[in-house]
């Protein structure tokens, strides 16, 4: 069985090895899944080079998240799961890039048998991390804006996906103008692009409204601007740093109007909610998935053998979508 292992923290290109390792068998309450996509994230890239929010214990199997069949059932769990198509919960525990891994059975989430698998295999993520991010702050009533930086990432696409469904209306900050137009044909409300003369086109894309909520992956100065625009008593949430730099709020903000700055790990999610919930949560977002309502573009696709070249890739500026391992 091939598997990709990380030895030592290093660069994504050359840190993780492809080694052959032992066939994996299920134990009791649990299930060995066959895969059949797996996305490479940020996050992962952070973990190689020992700069995510955990630090596993190596040498360690790599990869979140991902979708694949259960091809065999420990003891005690029911025979029947043979051949169900599930998502893998990215819990850290276990790895996806590899041919097969085993995984608890309550982390194994069936989802539809005849959807697009490469679309499946990018649900443990990024769907929820917007679904959570849209749902957990504040109350959106329809008509709200929600001001998010990082919008043509994954999150951010999703972000906007699911704000149409619920009515929400989004302003979304890149930083190429050349994918304003893609964002707009996707359901973004308006779309600013982050230098010099931001507070001018924030101005004018809001008119008298106000940011209900702002959604921050970047970070740095663009999160100042944002800051002046929202509502009294408003909430920023950061779950990114593609920038590097610090998230900058004016203290004018911070004390003259109350607005308050939170972070959001899904990983802290998942491990202090009822599993029931976390099902229910993936259950509801695959169907979106399933029905086409939530899709993410997808660049590029490569085997594990290729490693190399795709991480390679996934960590490239510019891209216009994911990068993904395939079987």
């Amino acid at each position: 069985m091939k598997t990709l292992q990380l030895r030592a923290f290093g660069k994504p290109t050359t840190a993780p090895e492809l080694i052959e390792a032992a066939p994996l068998e299920p134990g009791a309450g649990q299930v060995l899944v066959a895969l059949e996509a797996a996305p490479i994230n940020p996050s992962d890239l952070l973990l190689i080079t020992g700069r995510y929010g955990v630090r596993p214990p190596l040498p360690a199997a790599l990869g979140a998240e991902g979708v694949g069949r259960i091809v065999a059932v420990g003891p005690t769990v029911d025979p029947v799961r043979i051949g169900e198509r599930i998502l893998i919960v990215p819990t850290l525990e276990h790895g996806t890039w590899q041919d097969q891994t085993v995984i608890n059975e309550g982390d194994a989430v069936p989802v539809d048998p005849k959807a697009d698998p490469l679309q499946l295999s990018m649900l443990g993520i990024n769907p929820l991390t917007a679904d959570l991010l849209l749902r957990r702050f504040t109350d959106l009533a329809p008509g709200a804006w929600v001001g998010q930086t990082g919008a043509n990432s994954a999150v951010g696409r999703y972000v906007i996906a699911l704000a149409k469904l619920a009515g929400v209306r989004t302003l979304n900050v890149v930083r190429r103008p050349e994918v304003a137009a893609d964002l707009v044909e996707v359901g973004a409300d308006a779309v600013v692009v982050s230098g010099p003369d931001l507070a001018e086109q924030l101005a004018a894309a809001l008119g008298n409204d106000q940011i209900s909520l702002v959604l921050d992956a970047v970070s740095g100065d663009v999160v100042t601007e944002l800051a002046h625009s929202l509502v009294f008593g408003g909430t920023i949430v950061s779950y990114g740093r593609m920038s590097g730099a610090p998230a900058a709020i004016s203290p004018a903000d911070l004390i003259f109007r109350d607005v308050r700055l939170r972070g959001f790990w899904l990983k802290h999610w998942l491990e202090t909610t009822p599993s029931a919930r976390i099902a229910e949560s993936y259950g509801r977002l695959a169907i979106l998935v399933a029905n086409g309502a939530l899709r993410a573009p997808v660049e590029a696709t490569y085997p594990l053998e290729q490693h190399r070249n795709a991480l390679a890739h996934a960590a490239q500026a510019g891209r216009t979508g994911k990068v993904l391992f395939t079987w």
